[in-house]
């Protein structure tokens, strides 16, 4: 036997020697089932964290509150279309999760929202993209005449970031720039339209509340993510800068749960977690019991703030359970029943100020536009979340007839999804507030006692669904260490 497998029988040996300790010295609680580790979640950092433990032979369970997995990771066919809910796109730089593709033999494919040319409405107002820099909807100054709404964001935020590596943002020589957006923008001379623009579509909940620091540090990423696209692309690489799984996004949590050695607990959701020095027994509201040495718990904020914890999470975790932001956001898919753009002479796509901020266009293979997809996020998404998806859909259809008056009678909606009412998530994604990074930032991935932390709102340098993937290699790393 080699050194390295007399370490990992001794490992095994001492996680099952705890387990055994852990469950006699119960009680009561014998009647829990027993693993060696609990994963709470069933997203993608949840269940790969559960395979990478499995590989290194612990007995998992993975306790699930919905009936299906995959977190934010969700495919829906509407009309007789694939859509992508949540996570839409595979960036060239998710290199854990085109890993994980590869391994489970997925294939990708381009995605399907093509990079058109916006049509504006401003005020009311149609302007053509080419028109804008000219126009009197135009009322940025200077330079940012020149930036269409839809890059208003994106080019601002490169201009004056000062971050230069990923992780910049965690150094406290920035914690200046932890303040609102808006603030920081207007501090470096950006107008107040330009402002105004770029909160109406941005990932956040008001450009007075969200952390300037956080934004700069997903534009260093976005930016770098560019840069790894241009250097393949002169490196003779023939790669697509965003793609998506062939069949649905969903296909790679499914095909993550299938290479399970367990069944995921489907309808599982924990109400009480009770840890010490001897184990962790977990609650769930329907009574069932589960007892491990550790725990994973990989699910939003929005729900780790409903699970009662004794001994009590550390103030600042607790803190930022209940006080971290989740940016919504809410879509509605569209069919035309005719190609009304052709009518009016304007891009099928639109970027807004209004209720129904921006509309892109899905295509298929021929490049012809199958669906029209209506993307609203943070504060536009909070206020049409207080109707009724009925009531939300006719305000769409009837917002598009007084902007478009082609479209009216033109479009039928397929189908609707809302992160901020989409249970057990509540958000598409965390959104910290000015003042947050430095209370919350460094504390949400670290541990507390056989509690492990995992989910992109731990993430430090990685986006997306790769920020999942890293996060479930961080909390096997700390469970690892500790046995």
């Amino acid at each position: 036997m080699v050194a390295d497998e007399r370490v990992f029988m001794n490992r095994r040996r001492v996680v099952q020697g705890l387990g055994g300790l852990a469950i006699a010295g119960a009680g009561v609680l014998r009647a829990a089932e027993p693993a060696d580790v609990t994963v709470v979640g069933a997203g993608l950092a949840g269940l790969y964290a559960a395979m990478l433990l499995e590989e290194q032979g612990f007995r998992v369970t993975v306790l699930e509150a919905s009936d299906t997995v995959g977190g934010r990771v969700q495919t829906r066919v509407f009309g007789d279309t694939r859509h992508e809910l949540g996570a839409s796109d595979i960036g060239v730089m998710y290199a854990r999760v085109l890993d994980m593709m590869n391994r489970l033999d997925l294939r990708r494919v381009p995605s399907s929202i093509r990079v058109r040319p916006f049509t504006y409405q401003i005020g009311g107002e149609l302007i053509r993209e080419d028109e804008w820099e000219s126009s009197p909807l135009n009322r940025t100054v200077g330079f940012e005449r020149a930036i269409p709404p839809a890059r208003l964001e994106g080019q601002l935020l490169r201009r004056f970031n000062p971050l230069e590596s990923l992780d910049d943002w965690l150094d406290a020589k920035y914690r200046n720039l932890d303040i609102p957006v808006g603030s920081f923008l207007q501090e470096n001379g950006v107008s107040d339209e330009a402002i105004r623009l770029i909160g109406m579509a941005y990932n956040g909940n008001g450009m007075s509340r969200t952390s300037a620091l956080s934004l700069l540090r997903d534009s260093r990423r976005t930016q770098f993510g560019i840069q790894r696209f241009m250097a393949m692309q002169q490196a003779g690489i023939d790669v697509a800068p965003l793609s998506q799984v062939e069949g649905g996004n969903q296909r790679l949590p499914e095909a993550m749960a299938a290479a399970l050695q367990q069944d995921i607990r489907f309808g599982k959701v924990v109400a009480q977690i009770d840890h010490g020095s001897g184990g962790v027994t977990l609650s769930c509201v329907d009574g069932s019991r589960f007892q491990s040495d550790f725990v994973v718990i990989a699910v939003p904020l929005t729900s780790l703030a409903r699970i009662s914890v004794t001994p009590n999470l550390s103030v600042a975790k607790a803190a930022a359970a209940t006080e971290v932001d989740y940016y919504t956001t809410t879509k509605f898919y569209l069919r035309a029943t005719r190609p009304f753009w052709e009518d009016d002479g304007y891009e099928p796509t639109m970027w807004t100020d209004g209720p129904v901020e921006r509309i892109f266009a899905l295509t298929d293979a021929k490049d012809d536009v199958h669906t029209l997809l209506v993307w609203i996020n943070g504060q536009g998404g909070q206020r049409i979340d207080q109707l009724s998806p009925e009531s939300a859909s006719k305000l769409v259809l009837d917002q598009l007839a007084q902007l478009r008056p082609a479209s009216a009678g033109a479009l039928e909606v397929l189908g609707h999804q809302s992160w901020g009412r989409t249970p057990f998530i509540g958000g598409c994604g965390h959104s910290f507030t000015a003042g947050q990074v430095g209370r919350f930032a460094a504390e949400l991935p670290r541990p507390e006692g056989r509690l492990h932390f995992a989910g992109e709102h731990t993430r430090r340098t990685e986006f997306g669904m790769e920020s999942a993937m890293a996060s479930a290699e961080r909390v096997v790393g700390e469970i690892l260490a500790a046995t």
